[in-house]
């Protein structure tokens, strides 16, 4: 048994040996160098974005130097009324439910405000169709199922 004893110590002691030389040649291995082109790169990239920006500032100031020279303000366009009429004075009132939005309720809400015919919604313009369409119970309906596009179609 005593045999035995001095035989598991040793090659327990030779293990712990093994062990301490694989361990010391793992750490004085040379580390793996950094890439300097990549260092290179980098440095270059990054001063090109700083310069990109020092550019973009620049452009920005010009802009609002030019704003203010040129004193652009943005003011509302007038508003212009499109054309009403009281009753179909030009014959008998256009179908407008062959526009593509317009249910009979919507033609019923577009004679009252005095718009019977194709000819009258072709000829709005951005402001005139912001006003009928203030009056509408159907917001953007104009805009979204193209009126005046459908009505330019319609009268040729």
């Amino acid at each position: 048994m005593a045999w035995l004893i001095g035989q598991m110590w040793l090659l327990i002691a030779a293990s712990a040996l093994l062990g301490l030389i694989i361990g010391c040649w793992l750490c004085s291995r040379k580390k793996p160098v950094e890439n300097d082109d990549q260092d290179i790169e980098l440095a270059r990239l990054r001063s090109s974005i700083e310069e990109c920006q020092a550019a973009k500032n620049n452009l920005r100031s010009q802009v609002a130097e030019l704003e203010s020279q040129l004193n652009l303000k943005s003011s509302p366009a007038p508003m212009v009324v499109p054309t009403f009429y009281e009753t179909p004075s030009e014959g008998d009132p256009d179908d407008l439910q062959q526009i593509k939005g317009i249910g009979p309720k919507l033609e019923t809400l577009c004679n009252d405000m005095g718009v019977y015919y194709y000819k009258q919604i072709a000829n709005w313009n951005d402001n005139q169709v912001a006003d009928v369409d203030a009056k509408l119970s159907f917001k953007g309906r104009i805009d979204r199922d193209d009126w005046r596009k459908q009505a330019k179609k319609l009268i040729s």
